[in-house]
């Protein structure tokens, strides 16, 4: 099922796919900077692709991480390899809502990567849209930090630091090379560092991050699709705001990105929603519009029965002004006439 909401593909507005961070297409529109992917990998039969922010990310971070003395960042290597943890956190993600949504008798056919998790929504299938389905990715990264955090504090005796590091500082990698804790603690240390970034950053109520795809699971099976999707939306829009302020005010291009981001999905999905419901409306007119019609043609042939056996003169005024009518719109290629 195309679930990217565009009428010429004869989607179903009844469909929730095509809104609140769905942004499936089968290849890049440039109106629509949330299809910007590349293609990766097929992964048992689903086709893996990277959006272009998961590229922007990586390409920035290696690029400061390569100058030396920049502020708040670290080394080349242990870069890139909180980079690859990155990855295979948001491959984890997909696999898991995949499974899941296949558990629910949905699917989740294809995956577009960004550095939160993925842009594509599940498709629900014959069963309603469900909670556990999409939040499935976000459970999937938190077991595997609660693993390796007991890891660490085994390796290390200390449970706060190691097991929990604080999102916004790299002061603890910092520290265990001070102490020479080892190879095994720091990678340890990236893969839990970059997991409470991931898991930190996708609670937040806003589309396409796991906890606005949570929101408006819940919010459509209250409110239905279209009005729960646009109160998804409308709180996602309020996230960007929030998210550009606090990146403004810590001078952090991550979130000042994150916050265009969600701006963009909000915005997409409010458009996508207004033209669903405009198609809903259309369809919804047609039987109306076809029965006007009929009974238009109808009075139509009635007249022109009249005019056969008695002649133009037996017309009344109203009956003149309809065929008038009724001509002119013939000759414009719109209404019915005998």
């Amino acid at each position: 099922m195309n679930r990217d909401w565009q009428p010429e593909d004869d989607a179903n507005p009844e469909d929730p796919g095509g809104v609140a961070g769905d942004f499936r297409a089968a290849r890049p529109r440039a109106e629509s900077p949330m299809t910007w992917s590349l293609p990766l990998c097929r992964l048992g039969g689903v086709p893996v692709r990277v959006h272009a922010t998961m590229l922007l990310l990586a390409a920035v971070e290696l690029l400061r991480s390569s100058v030396p003395g920049a502020a708040r960042t670290l080394a080349l290597p242990p870069t890139a390899i909180a980079l690859g943890f990155l990855l295979l956190l948001c491959m984890l993600h997909e696999a898991a809502r995949t499974v899941m949504a296949r558990r629910f008798r949905g699917s989740l056919d294809e995956w577009q990567l960004w550095p939160l998790g993925g842009l594509v929504g599940i498709d629900p299938g014959d069963e309603p849209r469900r909670v556990l389905p999409e939040a499935a990715g976000f459970i999937a990264v938190a077991g595997l930090a609660l693993l390796n955090g007991a890891a660490l504090w085994w390796l290390c005796g200390r449970a706060l630091e190691p097991a929990l590091p604080a999102p916004w500082s790299l002061e603890g990698f910092r520290q265990l090379s001070v102490q020479g804790a080892g190879t095994l603690v720091e990678t340890l240390w990236l893969l839990q560092w970059t997991a409470v970034v991931f898991l930190s950053l996708s609670l937040l109520p806003a589309a396409p991050l796991a906890g606005g795809r949570v929101l408006t699971a819940v919010l459509v099976e209250r409110l239905g699709w279209s009005r729960g999707v646009r109160r998804a939306a409308r709180a996602g829009t309020a996230c960007a705001v929030l998210l550009l302020v606090a990146g403004l005010v810590w001078n952090a291009w991550t979130l000042t990105g994150l916050a265009l981001v969600t701006w963009i999905a909000a915005r997409e999905t409010l458009l996508r929603v207004e033209a669903g419901d405009d198609l809903l409306r259309d369809t919804a007119e047609l039987p109306n519009h076809a029965r006007r019609r009929a009974d238009e043609q109808a009075e139509i042939d009635r007249i022109l029965e009249k005019i056969n056996r008695h002649g133009m003169a037996s017309l009344s005024f109203l009956e003149r002004r309809r065929l008038k009518a009724a001509t002119r719109r013939r000759r414009q290629g719109d209404g019915p006439i005998g």
